[in-house]
């Protein structure tokens, strides 16, 4: 699974140095397939209701319906093709990788044996890092729900990787409604905003001219 799971972090940096809104959105989109193979090597029998859950949230929602939910709008919006989620300087790159670091020494220290389970540990502790990066160094509202959304998927991927409680469908919908709420939510914020404040970090924001 090392390989699948080293995909999933490219995914995760990759967004990070190309800045467009339209990569952000693909590796969100290719997050959640992912994660969906993920869960499916682990178990690939998907012999109760709540594997399938876990498959349609991440395929159907993380996959596909948050990518496109905020696809559309930004679209439609003419929105500015180029999307800053980290700040673009060397510091905030060389910041970006040592993230990976740390979360590879923790994985060690919190995972002693080796094998698929550290890197899993290691990637979901990476992506939630990753994810407050972007929260904390960007303020424009598009740039702060992919964070939020990045840190969402990484902790996705934590709960893959424990063990599994068969007779907790009833929490499991409400978390997925939650999450679809969520996007809801997004897509109509999104809508309310005007182009020129949506994929583009405030300060960047040109304001009315006499």
């Amino acid at each position: 699974m090392s390989p699948l799971l080293n995909t999933l972090l490219g995914v995760l940096l990759i967004p990070l140095f190309v800045a467009t809104w339209r990569t952000s959105l693909l590796g969100l989109s290719c997050q959640g397939f992912l994660m969906a193979w993920v869960a499916y090597r682990l178990n690939p029998e998907l012999d109760t209701v709540s594997d399938w859950v876990t498959l349609g949230d991440l395929i159907l929602l993380r996959g596909l319906a948050a990518p496109i939910a905020l696809y559309r709008v930004l679209r439609s919006q003419n929105a500015p093709r180029r999307n800053d989620v980290i700040s673009p300087n060397l510091l905030s790159w060389t910041i970006a990788l040592g993230i990976v670091l740390l979360a590879f020494n923790f994985s060690e220290s919190l995972v002693p044996e080796h094998g698929g389970q550290r890197t899993l540990v290691a990637v979901a502790a990476a992506g939630v890092l990753l994810g407050f990066l972007v929260l904390s160094t960007q303020s424009g509202p598009f740039s702060q729900m992919v964070g939020v959304l990045r840190i969402e998927n990484a902790i996705a991927l934590f709960e893959l990787g424990g063990a599994h409680e068969h007779g907790m469908l009833a929490i499991q919908l409400g978390q997925v409604a939650v999450v679809a709420v969520t996007i809801a939510l997004y897509r109509w914020y999104l809508k309310m905003l005007g182009a020129s404040t949506v994929a583009q970090p405030e300060s960047l924001v040109e304001g009315p001219t006499l």
